[in-house]
């Protein structure tokens, strides 16, 4: 009986958020990033910065991503326009 409220405690938690990896072209460069664009946005007021993919759980998925439909890797050049 323990075990089974353990067990029942455990799966009533809430779920943990998975991790985002984010495609960016930031000044010009590809960059596979887990901030938000929010977060890579503040403090760097000199940098253009955009998403340029879908979002990933996981950053060899991007990273396959990239190199897939891109045709390019990550820090190769890219475009905000």
């Amino acid at each position: 009986m323990r075990l089974f409220m353990m067990i029942l405690l455990v799966a009533l938690l809430p779920q943990t958020a998975h991790a985002a990896w984010y495609i960016y072209c930031r000044n010009d460069r590809i960059v596979i990033d887990m901030r938000p664009l929010s977060q890579m946005k503040s403090g760097r007021d000199d940098s253009t910065i955009c998403i340029i993919g879908p979002n990933f759980e996981f950053g060899p998925d991007a990273r396959d991503w990239v190199e897939k439909n891109l045709r390019k890797k990550e820090g190769d050049s890219c475009s905000c326009r």
